[in-house]
């Protein structure tokens, strides 16, 4: 199995952490700037799996190309509902101490789908597509991608 995938996953995952960080400690703001530069990322990421590589993969694999392209239409549209939930908030911003608790309450309440949808999406391309998918096809497409 290649580690391009879960370097890749990692990097993305390193921003949705310190977007949740911030919505713990009631930025939402700054929680706003990093789910920006998530979702870029994340739009990127799928991009290039659906144009790059699942082209690619090979007929009798553990899951067809179409398994993957509609989990990535379900992350996008889950992420959609994440943001209009985080932008209700910015719009209203809390006014006390047991608001802000409240708001980040009903963020984290929110992206919860949205992380589990990944976490398994994650784990598929780990197990199948990372070891179908030739090595030599991932190293070329994902060193497009820096890991910083």
């Amino acid at each position: 199995m290649s580690q391009f995938f879960q370097d890749q996953h990692q990097r993305i995952e390193a921003l949705l952490n310190a977007h949740l960080l911030d919505i713990v400690g009631g930025d939402f703001i700054q929680a706003k700037e990093v789910f920006t530069q998530w979702r870029m990322a994340l739009d990127e990421h799928i991009r290039i799996e659906n144009q790059e590589l699942l082209p690619h993969v090979p007929e009798g694999a553990r899951w067809a190309a179409k398994v993957y392209l509609l989990e990535h239409e379900r992350i996008a549209l889950l992420a959609d509902d994440y943001a209009q939930r985080l932008q209700l908030v910015l719009d209203k911003p809390p006014v006390d101490a047991l608001a802000q608790r409240r708001a980040s309450l009903y963020l984290l309440d929110a992206i919860h789908a949205l992380r589990h949808v990944i976490e398994h999406h994650h784990e598929r391309e780990h197990t199948a597509l990372a070891s179908e998918l030739p090595l030599e096809l991932q190293a070329r497409v994902w060193a497009q991608v820096p890991l910083a």
